[in-house]
């Protein structure tokens, strides 16, 4: 009996400070999840595929002139939902794949003359990192990666850990940002759980993939 009780002990003692330690990670998850860095003249800005307010972001990095050529990325593209369908129907424009992308870009003082294009349908960042890998062929480089708030440390961790011989600088838009007590609004709050679950995917070996993006030798 005596063995038992110190056993239940341990385990309480366990318990509680596991609950202690996990309600300190979501108070600070918020800052720990938002990497912007000062940017620095680079090679390439780089706005992940995803959120398009990052192409706000992008554009404005290049006309600050810190890096001469935005890449953008070609990720995986779904066909048209009903919604989308009626959209075109009712008059909205219909682009080709990755045009709007070029558009925004454009619309926000990048020349087409310094946009390029990476990857192949790519479904996770995962994926994105190691396009972007063969596309620049390992080379060393600066990158200007631009992503939302809420995906920034990932992102980060990713491109380092995928590609070693660049430096990697994160900046985000002011879109996604955290609201300070984030598990007051829903947004926030969902960002973050979600990310945490991501991040805890990717530390584990997890990756998403698709069949025709490949994957690195």
């Amino acid at each position: 009996m005596k063995a038992l009780r110190l056993f239940l002990q341990i385990v309480g003692a366990a318990t509680v400070l596991g609950m202690i330690a996990l309600a300190g990670l979501l108070f600070w998850a918020a800052q720990w999840l938002d990497v912007n860095e000062p940017p620095q003249n680079g090679d390439y800005i780089v706005p992940l595929a995803g959120d398009p307010h990052r192409l706000f972001k992008a554009a404005e990095l290049y006309k600050k002139g810190y890096a001469p050529t935005v890449t953008l990325s070609r990720a995986k593209l779904y066909p048209p939902s009903r919604l989308d369908k009626l959209e075109i129907k009712l008059g909205a424009p219909s682009y080709g794949p990755y045009e709007f992308e070029h558009k925004v870009l454009e619309s926000q003082g990048v020349p087409a003359a310094s946009i390029e294009e990476f990857g192949n349908g790519h479904i996770s960042t995962v994926e994105e990192a190691e396009a972007l890998k063969r596309h620049l062929q390992n080379k060393k480089a600066t990158l200007l990666l631009v992503t939302s708030p809420y995906h920034a440390r990932r992102a980060k961790m990713i491109f380092q850990d995928i590609m070693p011989e660049a430096n990697i600088l994160v900046s985000v838009p002011p879109e996604g940002s955290f609201k300070k007590c984030w598990w007051q609004d829903q947004q926030s709050a969902q960002n973050i759980v979600m990310e945490l679950v991501k991040t805890a995917h990717y530390l584990l070996g997890g990756a998403f993939r698709s069949k025709q993006s490949g994957q690195l030798p």
